[in-house]
């Protein structure tokens, strides 16, 4: 179990973290279980898409995880890369960082369209060697919308890992969704992870 201590200490220090609380504090719960259990020491976890790096002090304080975050543009953080994240030039530049070491948590949260979404999956994924995180995988679920398909993708993804030719049959799928009614509207965002081994 995660130090829960530490855990609302960084709730109080992070003022205006974009997640639905519950499905965050899930999340990280289960992340430091895996980490634990697979003997991880200083987990590297990738970030697309590192709004105001809100997230970093998680990682890096409840894991003791070297955090690299990617985002287009330097003006709402400083990420570690600067970049479009499906810029080959962005690309390089992450694995230049690794210098051959793989991703722990890959968590993908730049743009929310579908071909973005899957660009990002197929462009990162391969660095990755054991979770692989969507976020806002129930924000716009069914809705006619093309700026928020995480749900598309995500549920395509799942669909995959019924076919036993697939690599995906072999890995393990978890989505986490809170659904709190407020005013008749439920916020939707979920959290997906999949499991590599």
């Amino acid at each position: 179990m995660m130090n829960i201590e530490l855990y609302k200490k960084l709730l109080e220090d992070s003022s205006g973290l974009s997640q639905n609380l519950p499905e965050w504090e899930m999340f990280l719960n289960i992340c430091h279980t895996y980490l634990e259990q697979h003997d991880i020491k200083k987990p590297i976890v990738v970030e697309l898409g590192a709004l105001f790096n809100k997230q970093k002090p998680f990682y890096e304080k409840l894991f003791g995880a070297e955090h690299i975050g990617i985002d287009i543009t330097d003006q709402r953080c400083v990420p570690e890369i600067q970049g479009r994240t499906e810029d080959p030039e962005t690309i390089d530049a992450l694995k230049e960082r690794l210098a051959g070491r793989p991703i722990n948590i890959l968590f993908i949260d730049a743009s929310h369209r579908y071909k973005s979404v899957k660009r990002d999956f197929e462009n990162y994924n391969p660095l990755c060697e054991n979770i692989v995180v969507f976020h806002d995988i129930e924000t716009s679920r069914g809705a006619n919308s093309s700026r928020m398909e995480v749900w598309r993708f995500w549920d395509e993804l799942k669909e995959l890992s019924f076919d036993r030719e697939t690599e995906y049959a072999h890995y393990l799928f978890m989505s986490i969704r809170c659904c709190r009614f407020k005013r008749g509207r439920s916020p939707r965002m979920g959290i997906g992870l999949m499991i590599k081994k």
